[in-house]
């Protein structure tokens, strides 16, 4: 495909995304082609210093940003990013060294450019940043329920959370007669227990509850809800 045809659809993606829908074409594709594009394959593990240099603007599908303990090799992932998303929002504002170690869940593709020139973009296009500082501010709050729920909830209710957090009621499926659930539908055990702090043994186990009683339908790569009032309940810090 032609470079400019990259930038165009990369524009036919991310027109209605939270950080650039406020932004017009002209201005949208302009800023678009100051960046370089990269793709990286699925399940590949990228280089963790890409977030201190580049900011990063996730075209198609979903990148896992992990932290590793050194010590145990036990890793959370506090953010599962998708279409839309930037990263490394850390080093962005504060231009510090942030590791990380980001994952391609599928096949990636990915615009980037300088961090200094991304910080320019903040005071160049107002629109950019009107839509900069609430999606910040979400993200911020992501991280701290992360973080609050990891103290205060138990695994059981964490898990349940996750998947009421990505269950479509508008879009229930009449033939398995379940309410789809996107973005996480398709991952490992392991990697749901890395999105909520805890380990694949133990998600394991109440995803196995959760199947059980018809809460959930889980298959080898699929993920739906059977009974969303169940599942409401379980998601209750009770």
């Amino acid at each position: 495909m032609h470079e400019d045809s990259l930038y165009d659809e990369a524009y036919s993606i991310l027109q209605n995304s939270r950080l650039f829908s406020n932004i017009d074409e002209k201005t949208c594709k302009g800023m678009f082609r100051e960046c370089k594009i990269v793709k990286w394959k699925k399940s590949e593990t990228i280089d963790p210093q890409i977030g201190t240099k580049y900011l990063h603007i996730i075209v198609k599908g979903r990148l896992k940003v992990t932290l590793v303990d050194p010590a145990t090799a036990r890793s959370i992932a506090p953010f599962l990013l998708s279409e839309g998303d930037i990263f490394d929002f850390f080093s962005l504002l504060d231009g510090k060294e942030h590791i990380v170690f980001p994952i391609a869940m599928d096949n990636v593709e990915s615009l980037y450019l300088p961090l200094q020139r991304a910080r320019e973009w903040i005071c160049e296009h107002p629109e950019f940043n009107i839509s900069f500082l609430p999606y910040l501010g979400e993200k911020m709050r992501e991280l701290e329920h992360f973080g609050e729920s990891i103290v205060f909830e138990s695994t059981a209710t964490r898990l349940a959370k996750l998947i009421l957090k990505h269950t479509v009621p508008q879009e229930k499926n009449k033939d398995e007669h379940c309410y789809p659930v996107k973005l996480i539908n398709n991952l490992s055990h392991e990697s749901l227990a890395e999105l909520i702090g805890s380990v694949r043994s133990v998600v394991s186990t109440q995803m196995h509850k959760l199947k059980e009683d018809e809460t959930i339908l889980s298959k080898r790569g699929h993920l739906g809800v059977k009974n969303l009032e169940k599942l409401i309940k379980s998601s209750e810090n009770i």
